[in-house]
């Protein structure tokens, strides 16, 4: 049962993460026929679309104050970057330099580790909860 929830998280946060690239990618062709994007700029926008999306997806997969976050975001991280290069070779029909893959896909890792441990350790904001002070008696 553990390891079904888990791996429904991980996907759940793959199609967060993808959702998140495809309004991104949007947003992005919106500014460059509006704007003269240099090619540098827009690599830039790219990674940071790429770690954004990564973000969410381990947001929506661990969850404020959810359990396992470094390893369940550096799936969700790893897995997403895997899926976009394999679709980049596919409809590119050629390979990219296994040195790119390898930095693109530790990227994914790391980003993904580091976010699920940072949401992981973030508290849910509960409504209607109120904290009850305990008063310590010596």
């Amino acid at each position: 049962e553990g390891r079904k929830a888990t791996a429904l998280s991980i996907v759940k946060g793959l199609l967060v993460s993808i959702l998140v690239t495809l309004l991104g990618m949007a947003l992005l062709a919106g500014i460059v026929i509006m704007t003269e994007v240099s090619d540098a700029a827009l690599l830039a926008l790219n990674q940071v679309l790429k770690v954004l999306a990564i973000f969410f997806g381990v947001v929506a997969a661990v969850g404020l104050g959810g359990r396992r976050g470094f390893l369940m975001g550096a799936a969700v991280g790893l897995l997403y970057m895997v899926l976009g290069y394999a679709l980049y070779c596919i409809l590119d029909r050629q390979l990219a330099s296994p040195v790119l893959l390898a930095s693109e896909f530790a990227l994914g890792a790391v980003v993904g580790a580091l976010s699920g441990a940072v949401v992981a350790n973030l508290k849910p904001m509960g409504r209607g909860k109120r904290r009850v002070k305990v008063k310590a008696s010596c």
